[in-house]
């Protein structure tokens, strides 16, 4: 069976839509073994019938065409799915990259908010600073009034007292330090 209509070596149109009926739907499953999306496939198979009408390839016999079909399918099958691999592999380093960055922007937050929870415990008045220092350490509250020679309560007190002037001093961030340091998560 001659795979060209014309007596000629020369590809016509109607050779090529003749092809073109003949193998496209083998061709289409094909290609299906390797890319899900039939439209996919299809777009393909219609770029390897594009690239025999324009280079004009002509085949000697009716192998040469289904070797060439088959060969020019699976290769670009394999090159969409190395293109999708490069493509998820960049998606991926983006999605790290954020992550990274969102990371470090939290830390930097972080450092930022105890730097200026420390320069607001300096202002304090000294027996409240000492007070809240101490327990900073991990000091309990009858080992800070041993050590400062004051009353338990007058530590309690005191502390409560400081406390509250650094949640004062600190109200107006706390909802956005909240929200920034929880976003992404």
């Amino acid at each position: 069976m001659s795979i060209y209509n014309s007596n000629t070596n020369v590809l016509t149109e109607s050779d090529l839509k003749g092809m073109f009926d003949l193998y496209y739907k083998s061709i289409l499953l094909y290609a299906n073994r390797f890319l899900p999306l039939k439209a996919e496939c299809e777009d393909l198979i219609q770029d390897v019938f594009v690239y025999i009408w324009e280079k004009q390839i002509v085949f000697p016999d009716e192998i040469s065409l289904k070797i060439y079909l088959y060969k020019s399918t699976r290769n670009k099958c394999y090159n969409i799915i190395k293109h999708k691999r490069v493509k998820d592999n960049y998606v991926n380093d983006v999605l790290l990259s954020l992550e990274d960055d969102n990371l470090f922007l939290k830390q930097i937050l972080e450092e930022e908010i105890v730097v200026q929870l420390h320069q607001a415990i300096e202002i304090l008045p000294e027996r409240k600073r000492e007070i809240l220092k101490l327990s900073l350490k991990g000091i309990k509250n009858n080992e800070i009034a041993e050590i400062l020679n004051i009353k338990l309560q007058t530590v309690k007190t005191l502390k409560s007292q400081s406390y509250k002037i650094l949640r004062d001093q600190f109200k107006g961030i706390e909802n956005i330090v909240y929200l920034f340091l929880n976003m992404g998560d």
